[in-house]
């Protein structure tokens, strides 16, 4: 319990992160006017999502102590965040148009490289790559889920068959993803083997919850797994759902007329 208030109050400032944040939200009311209140709710959801995660304790975990952590918050930045963006990104702004094969490529690639050993070590290690990570992440997942919700439906993909297809798709390589983290043999992180310990709960982290170098890469592989995989069958759902509701608007207007 100890450690868990500890790391409950480890929250940090980053006014660079926050500063950002805002600039991007009062850009983007400027160029819409602040017309459009649900674009406004989406887009501020995912800018406030991600300024709090990058000054919450998750981030601190996650740049010091576990692998874990890491794995959570590559879900949120990769997936979560990027969607609220993309659902909130206004019919003025979407200029892009991108192949979606393409775009199922480069969000999957951005997802997955910064969990390769060098390249995460560099991460954590520096805070400029650190920076680079997660723009690149949150980057990557807006276009991954550019085609499924640009606000342009001459962009998007038809509902079916093509987004199950793509979505599908996602979630087998996340879930291969996943799995691969967790049964592979254990990598090493020097960052999170010799941590700095800021918050001296280093020995309890291994003692009181067992999260050895082995059982965290354990751990945050099928948290991965599991969390990413759940976003994206969600996401199937809604495409269902989209679809038959799709299907029913006509048929309501025929008996209507």
């Amino acid at each position: 319990m100890r450690t868990i208030s500890i790391v409950a109050s480890a929250w940090r400032w980053h006014p660079a992160a926050i500063a950002a944040c805002a600039l991007a939200f009062l850009a983007h009311g400027a160029v819409t006017r602040m017309r459009n209140g649900r674009s406004l709710l989406w887009f501020g959801s995912g800018l406030a999502l991600l300024a709090t995660v990058l000054c919450s304790p998750l981030d601190l975990l996650a740049r010091d102590y576990l692998f874990t952590a890491e794995a959570i918050e590559r879900i949120l930045l990769a997936l979560i965040i990027p969607y609220l963006l993309v659902r909130g990104t206004e019919e003025k702004l979407a200029r892009l148009r991108v192949p979606y094969a393409a775009a199922w490529v480069i969000g999957m690639a951005a997802l997955s490289v910064w969990f390769l050993p060098r390249a995460l070590n560099a991460a954590l290690a520096n805070e400029s790559i650190r920076r680079l990570e997660i723009a690149s992440v949150v980057a990557g997942g807006m276009i991954f889920w550019w085609p499924l919700h640009s606000p342009r439906r001459d962009q998007r993909i038809r509902l079916v068959p093509n987004a199950l297809f793509y979505l599908t798709a996602a979630a087998i390589w996340c879930s291969l993803l996943g799995l691969f983290l967790a049964f592979e043999q254990p990598w090493y992180f020097p960052r999170y083997s010799s941590p700095l310990d800021v918050l001296r709960i280093s020995d309890s982290l291994l003692r009181d919850w067992s999260l050895n170098r082995e059982t965290d890469q354990q751990t945050g592989g099928l948290l991965f797994w599991t969390g990413a995989g759940f976003v994206l069958l969600s996401e199937v759902v809604l495409t269902y759902f989209r679809w038959y509701i799709a299907q029913k608007t006509p048929q309501k207007a025929k008996t209507r007329i």
